[in-house]
Protein backbone atom coordinates (compact mmCIF):
# COMPACT_ATOMS: atom_id res chain seq x y z
CA UNK A 1 0.00 0.00 0.00
CA UNK A 2 1.17 3.54 -0.75
CA UNK A 3 0.76 6.69 1.33
CA UNK A 4 -1.70 7.98 -1.25
CA UNK A 5 -3.80 4.81 -1.12
CA UNK A 6 -3.86 4.91 2.68
CA UNK A 7 -5.11 8.46 3.01
CA UNK A 8 -7.59 8.16 0.14
CA UNK A 9 -9.14 5.04 1.66
CA UNK A 10 -9.20 6.29 5.24
CA UNK A 11 -12.91 6.49 6.16
CA UNK A 12 -13.79 5.72 9.81
CA UNK A 13 -17.35 6.30 10.96
CA UNK A 14 -16.03 8.86 13.46
CA UNK A 15 -12.76 10.78 13.58
CA UNK A 16 -11.97 11.48 17.19
CA UNK A 17 -8.64 13.04 16.37
CA UNK A 18 -7.08 16.09 14.76
CA UNK A 19 -7.31 17.92 12.44
CA UNK A 20 -10.32 19.75 13.75
CA UNK A 21 -12.11 19.91 10.41
CA UNK A 22 -12.67 16.12 10.77
CA UNK A 23 -12.13 15.51 7.08
CA UNK A 24 -14.58 18.18 5.95
CA UNK A 25 -11.89 20.45 4.47
CA UNK A 26 -10.15 17.52 2.78
CA UNK A 27 -10.95 13.93 3.76
CA UNK A 28 -7.35 12.92 2.93
CA UNK A 29 -5.94 15.28 5.53
CA UNK A 30 -5.25 12.99 8.46
CA UNK A 31 -2.71 12.80 11.26
CA UNK A 32 -0.91 9.99 13.07
CA UNK A 33 -3.44 7.26 13.86
CA UNK A 34 -3.29 5.48 17.25
CA UNK A 35 0.37 4.85 18.04
CA UNK A 36 1.71 6.12 14.74
CA UNK A 37 0.72 6.66 11.13
CA UNK A 38 2.06 3.70 9.14
CA UNK A 39 5.50 5.29 8.87
CA UNK A 40 6.80 2.32 6.92
CA UNK A 41 4.73 3.55 3.96
CA UNK A 42 6.67 6.82 3.93
CA UNK A 43 9.98 5.05 4.45
CA UNK A 44 9.26 2.63 1.61
CA UNK A 45 8.45 5.51 -0.73
CA UNK A 46 11.61 7.38 0.28
CA UNK A 47 13.68 4.25 -0.31
CA UNK A 48 12.19 3.77 -3.78
CA UNK A 49 12.84 7.40 -4.71
CA UNK A 50 16.37 7.18 -3.34
CA UNK A 51 17.03 4.24 -5.65
CA UNK A 52 16.15 6.42 -8.67
CA UNK A 53 18.56 9.13 -7.52
CA UNK A 54 21.28 6.74 -6.38
CA UNK A 55 21.07 8.01 -2.81
CA UNK A 56 21.07 5.66 0.20
CA UNK A 57 19.89 8.59 2.33
CA UNK A 58 16.68 10.13 0.96
CA UNK A 59 14.02 12.10 2.81
CA UNK A 60 10.68 13.63 1.81
CA UNK A 61 10.33 17.20 3.02
CA UNK A 62 7.14 19.17 3.60
CA UNK A 63 8.97 22.40 4.40
CA UNK A 64 10.37 23.12 0.97
CA UNK A 65 13.85 22.94 -0.47
CA UNK A 66 14.90 25.74 1.89
CA UNK A 67 14.36 23.30 4.75
CA UNK A 68 16.74 20.88 3.07
CA UNK A 69 19.61 23.29 2.56
CA UNK A 70 19.18 24.63 6.10
CA UNK A 71 19.27 21.11 7.53
CA UNK A 72 22.43 20.32 5.55
CA UNK A 73 24.21 23.43 6.86
CA UNK A 74 22.97 22.84 10.40
CA UNK A 75 24.26 19.25 10.29
CA UNK A 76 27.59 20.49 8.87
CA UNK A 77 28.08 23.04 11.64
CA UNK A 78 31.11 24.67 10.01
CA UNK A 79 31.90 27.82 8.03
CA UNK A 80 31.54 27.64 4.25
CA UNK A 81 31.90 29.61 1.03
CA UNK A 82 29.13 29.91 -1.50
CA UNK A 83 28.06 31.54 -4.76
CA UNK A 84 27.70 35.29 -4.89
CA UNK A 85 24.21 34.68 -6.29
CA UNK A 86 23.11 32.09 -3.71
CA UNK A 87 19.50 31.74 -2.59
CA UNK A 88 18.56 33.52 0.62
CA UNK A 89 18.03 30.13 2.28
CA UNK A 90 21.81 29.61 2.22
CA UNK A 91 22.62 32.77 4.18
CA UNK A 92 19.68 32.10 6.49
CA UNK A 93 21.05 28.60 7.08
CA UNK A 94 24.38 30.05 8.20
CA UNK A 95 22.54 32.38 10.57
CA UNK A 96 20.60 29.47 12.06
CA UNK A 97 23.71 27.32 12.43
CA UNK A 98 25.80 30.14 13.89
CA UNK A 99 28.49 29.76 11.24
CA UNK A 100 30.01 32.11 8.67
CA UNK A 101 28.84 32.18 5.06
CA UNK A 102 31.36 33.74 2.67
CA UNK A 103 30.01 34.97 -0.66
CA UNK A 104 32.42 34.35 -3.53
CA UNK A 105 32.83 37.56 -5.61
CA UNK A 106 31.22 37.22 -9.04
CA UNK A 107 31.52 39.38 -12.12
CA UNK A 108 28.88 39.91 -14.79
CA UNK A 109 28.97 38.24 -18.17
CA UNK A 110 28.03 39.80 -21.51
CA UNK A 111 24.58 38.29 -21.08
CA UNK A 112 24.09 40.51 -18.04
CA UNK A 113 23.92 37.60 -15.58
CA UNK A 114 26.34 36.78 -12.74
CA UNK A 115 29.22 34.61 -13.88
CA UNK A 116 28.92 31.00 -12.77
CA UNK A 117 30.92 29.72 -9.83
CA UNK A 118 34.26 28.14 -10.73
CA UNK A 119 36.38 25.79 -8.66
CA UNK A 120 39.26 28.26 -8.73
CA UNK A 121 37.27 31.21 -7.43
CA UNK A 122 35.52 29.13 -4.81
CA UNK A 123 38.72 27.57 -3.47
CA UNK A 124 40.44 30.97 -3.37
CA UNK A 125 37.56 32.32 -1.29
CA UNK A 126 37.63 29.30 1.00
CA UNK A 127 41.36 29.54 1.59
CA UNK A 128 41.30 33.29 2.16
CA UNK A 129 38.60 32.81 4.79
CA UNK A 130 39.95 29.67 6.40
CA UNK A 131 36.89 27.63 5.40
CA UNK A 132 37.00 24.15 3.89
CA UNK A 133 33.34 23.63 2.93
CA UNK A 134 31.12 24.98 0.17
CA UNK A 135 27.48 25.35 -0.89
CA UNK A 136 26.95 25.61 -4.65
CA UNK A 137 23.78 26.24 -6.65
CA UNK A 138 23.25 23.71 -9.47
CA UNK A 139 21.47 24.59 -11.69
CA UNK A 140 20.72 28.27 -11.18
CA UNK A 141 17.37 29.94 -11.89
CA UNK A 142 18.34 30.39 -15.54
CA UNK A 143 19.12 26.72 -16.17
CA UNK A 144 22.90 27.19 -16.12
CA UNK A 145 25.17 24.66 -14.44
CA UNK A 146 28.69 25.23 -13.09
CA UNK A 147 31.33 22.48 -13.40
CA UNK A 148 30.20 20.76 -10.24
CA UNK A 149 32.34 17.68 -10.76
CA UNK A 150 35.49 19.81 -10.73
CA UNK A 151 34.22 21.86 -7.79
CA UNK A 152 33.53 18.71 -5.77
CA UNK A 153 37.01 17.35 -6.46
CA UNK A 154 38.54 20.65 -5.33
CA UNK A 155 36.50 20.79 -2.14
CA UNK A 156 37.43 17.20 -1.28
CA UNK A 157 41.12 18.08 -1.69
CA UNK A 158 40.58 20.77 0.94
CA UNK A 159 39.17 18.10 3.26
CA UNK A 160 35.73 19.68 3.25
CA UNK A 161 32.20 18.86 2.15
CA UNK A 162 30.06 20.13 -0.68
CA UNK A 163 26.36 20.90 -0.26
CA UNK A 164 24.52 21.15 -3.58
CA UNK A 165 21.57 23.51 -3.71
CA UNK A 166 19.78 21.77 -6.57
CA UNK A 167 16.35 23.24 -5.94
CA UNK A 168 15.78 23.52 -9.70
CA UNK A 169 17.36 20.18 -10.68
CA UNK A 170 15.08 17.47 -9.29
CA UNK A 171 14.24 16.32 -12.84
CA UNK A 172 17.83 15.73 -13.98
CA UNK A 173 17.94 12.14 -12.69
CA UNK A 174 14.88 11.14 -14.71
CA UNK A 175 16.61 11.45 -18.10
CA UNK A 176 20.40 11.37 -17.71
CA UNK A 177 20.65 11.09 -21.51
CA UNK A 178 19.11 14.54 -21.94
CA UNK A 179 19.98 16.51 -18.82
CA UNK A 180 23.19 17.41 -16.97
CA UNK A 181 24.25 14.90 -14.34
CA UNK A 182 22.15 14.95 -11.19
CA UNK A 183 23.72 16.90 -8.34
CA UNK A 184 23.12 13.94 -6.01
CA UNK A 185 26.16 12.22 -7.51
CA UNK A 186 28.29 15.37 -7.52
CA UNK A 187 28.32 16.35 -3.88
CA UNK A 188 27.95 15.14 -0.32
CA UNK A 189 24.35 16.21 0.23
CA UNK A 190 21.75 17.72 -2.07
CA UNK A 191 18.38 19.45 -1.65
CA UNK A 192 15.86 19.41 -4.53
CA UNK A 193 12.46 21.08 -4.89
CA UNK A 194 9.95 18.48 -6.03
CA UNK A 195 7.36 21.18 -6.68
CA UNK A 196 9.53 23.25 -9.04
CA UNK A 197 10.19 20.81 -11.87
CA UNK A 198 8.33 17.65 -10.84
CA UNK A 199 4.62 17.14 -10.22
CA UNK A 200 4.51 17.54 -6.44
CA UNK A 201 2.52 20.18 -4.59
CA UNK A 202 4.02 23.47 -3.46
CA UNK A 203 6.19 23.25 -0.32
CA UNK A 204 7.51 19.76 -1.08
CA UNK A 205 11.14 18.79 -1.59
CA UNK A 206 13.78 16.06 -1.27
CA UNK A 207 16.98 15.83 0.73
CA UNK A 208 19.46 13.27 -0.57
CA UNK A 209 22.93 12.19 0.45
CA UNK A 210 25.11 9.80 -1.48
CA UNK A 211 28.46 10.95 -0.14
CA UNK A 212 30.21 11.49 3.18
CA UNK A 213 27.46 12.86 5.39
CA UNK A 214 26.10 11.88 8.77
CA UNK A 215 22.50 10.76 8.20
CA UNK A 216 21.70 10.89 11.92
CA UNK A 217 22.77 14.55 12.07
CA UNK A 218 20.68 15.34 9.00
CA UNK A 219 17.65 13.68 10.55
CA UNK A 220 18.15 15.59 13.79
CA UNK A 221 18.45 18.87 11.88
CA UNK A 222 15.23 18.09 10.02
CA UNK A 223 13.50 17.41 13.33
CA UNK A 224 14.67 20.76 14.71
CA UNK A 225 13.56 22.66 11.63
CA UNK A 226 10.36 20.84 10.76
CA UNK A 227 6.99 20.16 12.25
CA UNK A 228 5.84 17.19 14.31
CA UNK A 229 2.65 17.20 12.22
CA UNK A 230 3.71 16.95 8.57
CA UNK A 231 0.96 16.99 5.96
CA UNK A 232 0.37 13.49 4.65
CA UNK A 233 -1.34 15.03 1.65
CA UNK A 234 2.02 16.62 0.80
CA UNK A 235 3.89 13.37 1.51
CA UNK A 236 1.52 11.53 -0.81
CA UNK A 237 2.11 14.26 -3.39
CA UNK A 238 5.86 13.56 -3.25
CA UNK A 239 5.23 9.86 -3.68
CA UNK A 240 2.94 10.47 -6.66
CA UNK A 241 5.38 12.92 -8.23
CA UNK A 242 8.05 10.25 -8.29
CA UNK A 243 5.66 7.70 -9.82
CA UNK A 244 4.52 10.23 -12.42
CA UNK A 245 8.09 11.26 -13.14
CA UNK A 246 9.13 7.72 -13.94
CA UNK A 247 6.01 7.06 -15.99
CA UNK A 248 6.27 10.31 -17.96
CA UNK A 249 10.00 10.27 -18.70
CA UNK A 250 9.33 9.78 -22.38
CA UNK A 251 7.57 13.16 -22.50
CA UNK A 252 10.92 14.91 -22.27
CA UNK A 253 11.61 13.95 -25.89
CA UNK A 254 8.51 15.90 -26.92
CA UNK A 255 9.52 18.83 -24.73
CA UNK A 256 13.03 18.89 -26.14
CA UNK A 257 11.69 19.01 -29.69
CA UNK A 258 9.49 21.94 -28.71
CA UNK A 259 12.33 23.67 -26.85
CA UNK A 260 14.74 23.29 -29.78
CA UNK A 261 12.22 24.72 -32.21
CA UNK A 262 11.30 27.53 -29.81
CA UNK A 263 14.94 28.55 -29.40
CA UNK A 264 15.39 28.62 -33.16
CA UNK A 265 12.53 31.11 -33.49
CA UNK A 266 12.92 33.38 -30.47
CA UNK A 267 15.89 35.04 -28.75
CA UNK A 268 16.76 32.85 -25.77
CA UNK A 269 19.64 32.57 -23.34
CA UNK A 270 21.91 29.61 -24.05
CA UNK A 271 21.82 27.33 -21.01
CA UNK A 272 22.22 23.69 -19.97
CA UNK A 273 18.61 22.74 -19.22
CA UNK A 274 16.36 22.69 -22.28
CA UNK A 275 13.24 22.77 -20.07
CA UNK A 276 14.24 26.21 -18.76
CA UNK A 277 13.32 28.67 -21.50
CA UNK A 278 14.89 32.07 -20.79
CA UNK A 279 13.54 34.51 -23.34
CA UNK A 280 15.60 37.65 -24.04
CA UNK A 281 13.16 40.56 -24.13
CA UNK A 282 15.94 43.16 -24.39
CA UNK A 283 17.65 45.23 -21.74
CA UNK A 284 15.17 47.04 -19.57
CA UNK A 285 12.21 45.22 -21.13
CA UNK A 286 11.84 42.12 -18.96
CA UNK A 287 9.08 43.40 -16.70
CA UNK A 288 7.03 44.95 -19.50
CA UNK A 289 7.28 41.76 -21.55
CA UNK A 290 6.22 39.54 -18.63
CA UNK A 291 3.16 41.70 -17.97
CA UNK A 292 2.26 41.86 -21.66
CA UNK A 293 2.47 38.07 -21.83
CA UNK A 294 0.27 37.77 -18.76
CA UNK A 295 -2.37 39.87 -20.51
CA UNK A 296 -2.29 37.28 -23.30
CA UNK A 297 -2.80 34.49 -20.79
CA UNK A 298 0.84 33.37 -20.66
CA UNK A 299 2.24 33.36 -17.11
CA UNK A 300 6.00 33.30 -16.57
CA UNK A 301 7.96 31.79 -13.70
CA UNK A 302 9.91 35.02 -13.22
CA UNK A 303 11.39 38.01 -14.99
CA UNK A 304 14.33 40.32 -14.44
CA UNK A 305 15.49 43.47 -16.18
CA UNK A 306 16.12 41.58 -19.42
CA UNK A 307 14.84 38.01 -19.34
CA UNK A 308 11.49 36.25 -18.94
CA UNK A 309 11.77 32.69 -17.63
CA UNK A 310 9.47 29.72 -18.32
CA UNK A 311 9.66 26.14 -16.99
CA UNK A 312 8.60 23.21 -19.16
CA UNK A 313 7.46 19.95 -17.54
CA UNK A 314 5.79 16.76 -18.83
CA UNK A 315 2.49 18.14 -17.58
CA UNK A 316 2.57 20.76 -20.35
CA UNK A 317 0.24 19.62 -23.12
CA UNK A 318 0.58 20.58 -26.76
CA UNK A 319 -2.22 23.13 -26.43
CA UNK A 320 -0.47 24.89 -23.56
CA UNK A 321 2.85 24.88 -25.39
CA UNK A 322 1.15 26.36 -28.44
CA UNK A 323 -0.19 29.17 -26.23
CA UNK A 324 3.34 29.87 -24.97
CA UNK A 325 4.67 29.92 -28.53
CA UNK A 326 1.97 32.28 -29.74
CA UNK A 327 2.31 34.58 -26.73
CA UNK A 328 6.05 34.98 -27.05
CA UNK A 329 5.70 35.44 -30.79
CA UNK A 330 3.16 38.20 -30.30
CA UNK A 331 4.98 40.07 -27.51
CA UNK A 332 8.69 39.57 -28.19
CA UNK A 333 8.77 38.37 -31.77
CA UNK A 334 11.16 36.25 -33.73
CA UNK A 335 14.92 36.59 -33.80
CA UNK A 336 16.21 39.53 -35.79
CA UNK A 337 12.86 41.27 -35.99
Amino acid sequence: MTVREYIENYSPAYRGHTPGHKGKADRRDITEILDEFPADLVKNSEKAAGFVYGAPYFRFLTGGSSMGVKAAVLALGEDFATDGYCHRAVTEAAELAGVNCYLTPMGRGRDGLPELTTAERLINEMRSRGARNAVVQYPDYYGRTPDLKRIYAAVKLEGGRLICDSAHGAHFALRPDLFPQSAVALGDVCNMSAHKTLGAMTQTAFLAAAGRYDGAKLDRALELLGTTSPSYVLLASLESAMADGMEMRGEYDRLKAFSDAFREKYPCLKNDDFTRLVVDAGRGQGRAAAYALMEKGVAAEMYDDRYVVFILTPYDGDEELAALDAGVGGVIGRKGR
